[in-house]
């Protein structure tokens, strides 16, 4: 048997060349109908830049993309507005930790070292945000620099923190990206980043200070130290196979907004010259250019001025012109189309990127909302919580552990994303009503879902119930308790009264 798969074609060739010929031509013109038009070299496809390489080859200019995106966010409005935008919708008020496991005391009292912890400034290791905020101040760096670390930093017992234990969120220029090649014991740095063997993150090269602070006077700061994967944690959302680091997210919509911006700065300055012209006064011939005449010469007094409600007259063989300023046409058209790209980009909608509510009716604003909530909802799931959240849980059990002498405790830590905003809490809200009733949805689940803890929203409605109750108060609907009576405004005051003078007799 034949193995060389060529072997035909060279018999083929010196048997009946012109069979070979016909043949050739045939798998050329197959080929050819088999061709991706995307791939092929011509004119619609100059612009394609076809680079291959593995996830962070493509990423080298990752530094400079950040740098890029911190300018716009700091001049360009849309691109501040996306960054609120994104950081609003997966933050917001705070993704919060639910205490779930062990006995009723024992998440009492875990419950109360997270609320003197987390929901303080303790947290923080610059005394500054609470978890909340941090969330925010990562969110906010992802977006712009496309990743951001999270350094743990042990505290002692008498420091006087509920829980030993305070982060730092660092910028990615905190990250040595110089430090590259292999260690004595094979293990391999990458842009700072270490690795053992098998690829597993050993730690990272860090700088105590920003390496572009302006108060960097002494050379000890400037060299990274090895930290442990232990103690840092590398939030960024992975787009491939293999990326190990971030990359702006306003970089694919950088120059879609730069040119937004440049364009309506053009139709401003367009506007301003424009207004700068209102009139021209012709003079006679024989004025023009005559000798003694003073070029500042008004006798019409238009040349200078302009006063409403003014009536003037003209001298003999005078005229004036008044300026057309060129109008502004197919801006809102151009304007809304570049927007719509960027939010594009970016996952997020048209009317959340512009604030533009004039084109949607509830139906748009729902189908809007929904595919932007997808992504929100996996941005958080997927980057946030896994990579920043649940590491901070799991600091926070160490730390407890160590406070109770070892002893782990037994509760555990879940996240509550924040509430989904209601388009139309009249629709929306019934629909969740029936969804429950109907067996299709938890009661549960759909707290959950609206950025509120079960058993806190239950904790808070028994209180509720109880004080009604006592208070003698009537509320209407399920869940209004039904022992208490209504009482008259007046009888309350009555009964006041009565208390009040048998106490004095």
């Amino acid at each position: 048997m034949v193995s060389d798969p060529g072997f035909f074609e060279r018999a083929l060739l010196r048997l009946a060349p012109g069979a070979a010929l016909s043949r050739a031509k045939a798998r050329s013109a197959h080929a050819a109908l088999m061709r991706y038009n995307a791939a092929s070299v011509g004119e619609r496809t100059r612009s394609l830049r076809p680079v291959r390489g593995d996830a962070d080859t493509m990423t080298r200019q990752r530094a400079t993309l950040a740098a890029i995106a911190r300018d716009m966010v700091r001049n360009t409005p849309f691109a501040a507005r996306a960054q609120q935008v994104i950081a609003s919708n997966v933050v917001g008020d705070g993704i919060i930790p639910k205490v779930g496991g062990g006995t009723p005391a024992a998440r009492k009292r875990v419950l109360t070292l997270v609320e003197r912890h987390f929901d303080t400034t303790d947290i923080d290791a610059n005394g500054i945000q609470n978890l909340y905020g941090l969330q925010r101040l990562a969110m906010n760096c992802i977006v712009d620099a496309g990743e951001v670390l999270i350094r743990r930093r042990w505290r002692q017992m008498s420091d006087g923190l509920a829980v030993p234990f305070q982060i730092e969120v660092l910028e990615p220029e905190y990250l040595d990206a110089m430090r590259d090649g292999t260690t004595a014991e094979g293990n391999i740095i990458r842009d700072g980043i270490q690795y053992d063997r098998i690829g597993r993150r050993q730690g990272y090269w860090l700088f105590n200070e920003h390496p572009q602070a302006g108060y960097w006077t002494s050379l000890r700061n400037m060299e990274s130290r090895f930290v442990p994967a232990s103690e840092v944690r590398h939030i960024f959302r992975q787009d491939r196979p293999g990326q190990s680091r971030g990359v702006s997210w306003l970089a694919v919509a950088a120059l879609v907004l730069q040119d937004l911006d440049d364009y309506q700065d053009a139709q401003i300055m367009r506007q301003k010259i424009a207004a700068c012209f209102a009139a021209f006064r012709i003079s006679p011939e024989d004025e023009q250019g005559a000798p003694g005449v003073a070029a500042s010469a008004d006798p019409a007094g238009l040349a200078t001025s302009i006063i409403p409600g003014r009536i003037q007259n003209l001298g003999p063989g005078e005229d004036i012109r008044f300026a057309e300023p060129p109008a502004v046409t197919g801006y809102d058209e151009f304007t809304a189309n570049h927007i719509r790209m960027a939010a594009a980009a970016l996952g997020i909608t048209y009317e959340a990127l512009s604030g533009d509510l004039s084109r949607v009716n509830f139906s748009s604003a729902r189908m809007g909302r929904i595919e932007m909530d997808r992504n929100i909802s996996a941005w958080q799931w997927q980057m946030l919580i896994p990579l920043m959240l649940q590491p901070i849980a799991g600091w926070f059990n160490e730390a407890v552990s160590i406070m109770q002498m070892g002893v782990a405790p037994k509760t555990g830590l879940t996240w509550v994303p924040p509430a989904k905003i209601i388009v139309d809490p009249t629709r929306e809200i019934p629909a969740m009503i029936a969804a429950i009733d109907g067996g299709l949805a938890s009661r549960q689940g759909t707290v959950r879902s609206l950025g509120y803890d079960p058993e806190r929203l239950l904790e808070e409605q028994a209180q509720d119930m109880a004080d009604a109750e006592r208070l003698g108060l009537r509320f209407f609907g399920k869940n209004a308790p039904q022992g208490a009576a209504p009482v008259a405004s007046q009888e309350v005051d009555d009964a006041e009264e009565t208390d009040t003078e048998g106490k004095q007799e």
